[in-house]
């Protein structure tokens, strides 16, 4: 339920929030992801939520290779997280709600249920 419902209006939500502020700001986005890293607490909150962002990955990534999918298919969401934040996570989590549940049997491969 939470993955299917929750996640996606989430996603739908964020990056609507994060688009109208970066359109409602007087700079452009490289000019604001640059700013910040010029002052120290701001450069401690990207850092933090990299670290948090980056374990995220790492096990979305193992939930990834467990539905069957390949390093391939998921290195574009490892290209832009670092550019996009969290965003990136919730589009891979609101794309694997729509898809199909995979299961991997031993010696089998993914299979459809």
């Amino acid at each position: 339920m939470i993955l299917t419902r929750i996640v996606p209006l989430v996603f739908i939500l964020f990056t609507s929030f994060t688009l109208w502020v970066l359109a409602t700001s007087g700079e452009g986005f490289w000019q604001w992801f640059f700013s910040l890293f010029t002052q120290k607490e701001s450069l401690q909150v990207v850092l933090d939520l990299g670290i948090a962002v980056l374990l995220l990955m790492y096990f979305l990534y193992r939930d990834h290779v467990a539905q069957g999918g390949h390093f391939r298919s998921f290195v574009p969401f490892l290209i832009v997280t670092p550019m996009l934040g969290v965003i990136a996570p919730l589009a891979y989590l609101t794309l694997r709600a729509m898809q199909p549940r995979w299961f991997i049997h031993p010696g089998q491969g993914p299979q459809r249920i």
